[in-house]
């Protein structure tokens, strides 16, 4: 479950110095840098959303909740994420995630068109809507909260399960699709006053060791499928998303 307040898309007033909020600050939240750099709302930033490498120029890694050096490059992809250091051991942190800081949830279409509206209320048809439209068609993604330490279901998932996220960080990773990931979702909990568990975010963890000038990917199967209402939104909008069923270029079959 997630933290009271802290549930789907919530648009927040954007300042670069908006303090992070203690409900949402969990043991791994370590977004100090050397720079004494920390990590920044911006789930409603004014931003470029076509640029995607612009993007994330904008803010340093430590605003964005980056604990590793890390660089976007252009692949035949797209923009890629590349290591920028000579080592980054297996099990590091690589980002902090969380919830209405730099990690939005979404769960239903009228979530996603609050987003893409952004604070004008800009008209679908507006150059604004478009960008964000794109941006959440390119990097949306699902997460079992309950999966395997690799990412993998332990067993079938229900596509509408309430133990299943879909969201996307702003700005988003980057990862490219590999059947052989070397980086991993884990979702960080906070116990309430009643003793129950809610989710406050979700950290990029390295699965191994990986060197410098490496890319970084994530294997989209482990998004799993698509549930109607993103299915609904796919057909309206005439995108395709990181799900298996609403693209040509995953395959839950497949194997490394």
């Amino acid at each position: 479950a997630l933290c009271a307040g802290a549930s789907a898309f919530m648009p927040l007033a954007f300042t670069s110095s908006t303090p992070l909020r203690t409900s949402l600050v969990s043991r791994s939240m370590t977004a100090s840098s050397q720079s004494g750099q920390q990590m920044i709302n911006m789930s409603q930033a004014a931003m470029d959303w076509n640029d995607r490498i612009g993007l994330q120029s904008r803010y340093s890694l430590p605003e964005k909740g980056w604990q590793v050096q890390v660089d976007w490059r252009p692949t035949p992809y797209g923009a890629g994420l590349f290591s920028a250091q000579d080592l980054i051991a297996a099990g590091t942190v690589l980002r902090v995630g969380r919830l209405s800081v730099n990690l939005v949830e979404f769960a239903s279409i009228g979530e996603i068109e609050t987003f893409c509206q952004s604070a004008e209320n800009a008209p679908s048809d507006s150059v604004e809507y478009l960008a964000r439209r794109d941006y959440v068609k390119d990097y949306l993604w699902g997460f079992n909260t309950k999966a395997d330490d690799h990412g993998y279901d332990l067993e079938p998932v229900h596509v509408d399960s309430p133990d299943r996220f879909f969201g996307m960080w702003i700005p988003g990773n980057g990862l490219n699709h590999s059947m052989e990931p070397n980086t991993v979702y884990r979702p960080i909990f906070q116990q309430q006053a009643d003793g129950k568990e809610c989710m406050i975010g979700i950290d990029l963890v390295a699965l191994r060791d990986i060197q410098k000038d490496e890319e970084l990917f994530d294997d989209y199967r482990r998004h799993g499928l698509a549930p109607s209402w993103l299915k609904e939104f796919a057909e309206l909008q005439k995108v395709t998303l990181n799900f298996a069923d609403c693209n040509d270029f995953v395959d839950l079959n497949e194997s490394p």
